[in-house]
């Protein structure tokens, strides 16, 4: 039982360490990018300002999801909170390929549009799967499911309304 637990613990090792620098890149991505925008990425909330101060932007990870496309291709799903304590949510797509970090900024991921709950690769595409707002919706309440499909070579992407 021992040197299948030894042998099962070095199978996976490679694995994490991999996983771990495939988020270290994707937070690294998104830090800059939200520096760039006047705020920043921390990763516990320990590392907020407390009491809160509202007049802190940054936003902390509340979760990730990595899902790996290909040997040299990954996507990684970031969902953050506020530090300020705000009740927006925050949510990052970004796609690493050959180790080269892009944060996807154009395909309508954001509060109060549309916010995933899952992902899942196939071929060159990620689905992923949430809640989209409707024009008269309010924050508490997104009164629809859909599915955002974007694929990675061509960049582009359509969003699905699930059927009630």
């Amino acid at each position: 039982m021992k040197i299948w637990c030894a042998v099962a613990l070095t199978m996976l090792l490679p694995l994490s360490s991999a996983h771990a620098d495939v988020l270290q890149t994707a937070f690294d991505a998104v830090n800059a990018r939200l520096k760039f925008q006047g705020g920043g990425l921390v990763l516990f909330h320990a590392s907020c300002h407390h009491p809160l101060d509202p007049n802190d932007n940054r936003e902390v990870v509340g979760s990730s999801t990595v899902v790996f496309l290909s040997k040299t291709d990954q996507a990684v799903l970031i969902n953050t909170d506020q530090c300020n304590g705000g009740n927006g949510s925050g949510q990052h797509l970004v796609v690493i390929q050959n180790g080269e970090p892009n944060v996807i900024t154009n395909i309508g991921i954001e509060d109060m549009n549309f916010l995933a709950d899952h992902m899942y690769g196939e071929g060159d595409s990620i689905f992923l799967y949430g809640s989209r707002w409707l024009q008269n919706d309010p924050h508490c309440c997104p009164s629809r499911k859909a599915t955002l499909e974007y694929n990675v070579k061509t960049q582009e992407h359509k969003l699905t309304l699930v059927p009630k």
